[in-house]
C-alpha cells in the first residue's frame, strides 16, 4: 500500500462520529445531544451536514449520554463527526483542489483543518519484499488572520485545534489499529519531529501556503512501512 493511502486510512480511523439524539437551542447557541464523544475537546471542531462548528462545554449528562455547545442554529442532521480533511500532493496542486472545494456550495467549509501528506515520496525496501522506509512530512492546518500575534495564534489556533489533532494522529499511528501500517522492532519509538510554524509557509511578498493565512503543525517522520501496509500478526 502507497503512503498516500496509508495516511487516507489514519485519516478516516482520526474522524471518529456519533449520533444526534436530542438539539436544543437558546440566544444562537444549539447544545447537541449525543452518546459518544470519543477524545472530542472543547476548542474542536465537528463536522454537522455541510457546516464545521468549534465545540464548546462538553458535559456528561448520562451513562452513556454526553452534550456539546456549538454556534448555530436550526440543526436538523442525526449525526455528527469530528472534522479534519485529507490531502497529498505538492502545494499548487493542493492549493488548487482548495480553491474548487471553496467554490462549492457543498464542500465550501470541508477544507480546514487539513492534514496534508508532502510529496515527493522516496522509499528505499528493506528487510522483507514489500516492507519500505520512507521520510514523511506532514501538516496540520488551519486558517488563520494576518494581524494575530503569536501568543493568540497559540491561544486560537494551537491549543484548541492543531495540538489534539496532532496527538489524536499520534495515539492512531502508535497504539490503535492504525500501527498496523508500520514496522517496529520491539522496544523502539516511532519518532516523530514537531515544529508549530505561524503564518505557515510565509516569505518575501507575502504568500502562504496555499495562498491562505494559515497555521500550521509540520510533523518529520522517518517511517517503515510493514509489508505494503498489510496487518501485522
Amino acid at each position: 500500500m502507497r503512503p498516500e493511502d496509508v495516511f487516507q486510512n489514519i485519516r478516516d480511523l482520526m474522524v471518529f462520529g456519533s449520533s444526534i439524539s436530542d438539539v436544543n437551542e437558546l440566544l444562537g447557541v444549539s447544545t447537541i445531544t449525543t452518546d459518544n464523544i470519543y477524545t472530542l475537546e472543547n476548542g474542536m471542531l465537528v463536522e454537522i451536514g455541510t457546516l464545521v462548528y468549534p465545540v464548546s462545554s462538553i458535559t456528561r449528562t448520562g451513562v452513556a449520554e454526553w452534550t456539546f455547545d456549538v454556534t448555530g442554529v436550526n440543526i436538523v442532521e442525526v449525526t455528527w463527526q469530528l472534522a479534519l480533511y485529507y490531502e497529498f500532493g505538492r502545494a499548487l496542486e493542493v492549493g488548487n483542489t482548495l480553491v474548487e472545494k471553496k467554490d462549492d456550495p457543498i464542500n465550501k467549509n470541508k477544507r480546514f483543518p487539513l492534514m496534508w501528506l508532502l510529496t515527493d515520496i522516496e522509499k528505499k525496501e528493506i528487510e522483507l519484499p514489500g516492507d519500505y522506509e520512507a521520510s514523511i512530512v506532514i501538516a496540520f492546518i488551519y486558517l488563520s488572520e494576518a494581524n494575530l500575534r503569536a501568543s493568540k495564534r497559540i491561544d486560537t489556533n494551537f491549543e484548541p485545534i492543531l495540538d489534539p489533532l496532532v496527538e489524536l494522529f499520534e495515539n492512531t499511528i502508535k497504539n490503535t489499529t492504525g500501527s498496523r501500517y508500520f514496522l517496529k522492532p520491539y522496544g523502539e519509538m516511532l519518532k516523530i519531529s514537531k515544529t508549530d510554524k505561524f503564518k505557515y509557509g510565509s516569505i518575501d511578498g507575502n504568500r502562504h501556503i496555499f495562498n491562505d493565512i494559515s497555521d500550521a503543525i509540520e510533523l518529520n517522520m522517518s517511517l517503515k512501512f510493514f509489508m505494503a501496509g498489510t496487518a501485522c500478526l
